[in-house]
């Protein structure tokens, strides 16, 4: 099922009712911006939302973008086929919406790649279904464009009951991606990271990786790209909750982020990153090592202690790592009786 109406003048029509209850984060009982001045030549953006039977959280996600009244607004959602009442809540939305479609799809990746397809704003960012705009983003965005070619905001991390982490973008380069894995300065989180649409598809999404092909991404993209303008405003709310694949899968990235790796040193068009790659994939491996070491198990203590020390001899920089000293106090401290 596909939609491409022309949308409606989001800045001067008022929104619908709501279909549902509002899933907003604590504390954020409604996601409308503060007035913004009138702008003679706005940037026109695009945000893409990728959603599989999402139904509770779609419809808050959606009013989180709607809501910013932004008049150059690209808004399309991109619905892989859900049967748990999205449909109608899109049905609901769709004089406000750019584009939307439901149809299988081959997850995320493909339905951002979708949307990127259909995209006609000057930059570009995806919000998950799940996830939401935080007030007054896209008029951030639009401020600090002009000489950019990547712009990184604070994303709040919540749960249903209380707010989470807040994680600030800073030290987005290449370099300090790949060293990711080595304890390095880089701090990020998808949801607040804004690109040049442009630029993105000059740089290509990787669909055949499925977890972190954000990472892969932006690796790839500040080498080609690197001018980075930061805000210390939150852009983005990104919600912790048990199907979530940040949780739910959180044991598959480990295997992504080594092949990313891999692929950094194997690749001629990423030589001078090679060694920074090779040095992280040592210390990501060890850092799995390290994690199988901690866990429980009915082997006694001085075995574990043993192949610890192994590991660590054959680990380069092992001692140079926090982790290593942290697991090592865990694996001295007598068992519980």
């Amino acid at each position: 099922m596909v939609d491409d109406a022309p949308a409606m003048n989001r800045a001067t029509t008022p929104l619908p009712a709501w279909l549902g209850p509002a899933q907003w984060p604590p504390k954020l009982r409604s996601a409308r911006a503060s007035a913004s001045p009138p702008h003679d030549a706005l940037l026109r953006i695009t945000v893409v939302t990728p959603s599989y039977n999402q139904a509770a959280f779609l419809e808050t996600t959606i009013r989180s973008v709607l809501d910013q009244g932004y008049p150059a607004l690209d808004y399309h959602v991109i619905d892989g086929g859900s049967r748990d009442g999205s449909v109608e809540i899109l049905q609901h939305y769709a004089p406000w919406l750019t584009s939307w479609v439901s149809e299988r799809d081959r997850g995320q990746v493909d339905a951002i790649l979708k949307g990127l397809a259909r995209a006609e704003g000057e930059w570009f960012n995806w919000i998950n279904s799940d996830d939401l705009l935080a007030p007054g983003a896209l008029w951030e965005v639009a401020r600090l464009a002009p000489g950019a070619d990547l712009i990184g905001g604070s994303t709040q991390n919540f749960r249903a009951e209380a707010l989470d982490r807040l994680r600030v973008s800073r030290a987005l380069t290449a370099r300090d991606l790949v060293r990711l894995p080595i304890e390095s300065r880089t701090r990020w989180h998808q949801p607040g990271i804004w690109y040049r649409t442009q630029a993105l598809r000059e740089t290509g999404i990787d669909a055949a990786l499925h977890y972190r092909f954000d990472l892969d991404l932006l690796i790839r993209y500040t080498q080609r790209f690197p001018r980075v303008q930061y805000s210390d405003r939150t852009l983005a709310w990104f919600r912790l909750h048990g199907a979530s694949k940040s949780l739910a899968e959180a044991e598959r990235f480990g295997d992504e982020h080594r092949r990313l790796l891999q692929r950094l040193i194997d690749d001629p068009e990423t030589a001078a990153l090679r060694d920074d790659a090779r040095e992280a994939l040592a210390a990501l491996d060890w850092r799995l090592t390290l994690q199988a070491l901690s866990a429980p198990t009915a082997a006694r203590r001085g075995d574990r202690l043993s192949a610890f020390f192994s590991a660590a001899r054959r680990t380069p920089g092992a001692w140079r790592r926090q982790a290593t000293w942290e697991t090592l106090g865990r694996l001295l401290r007598p068992p519980k009786r």
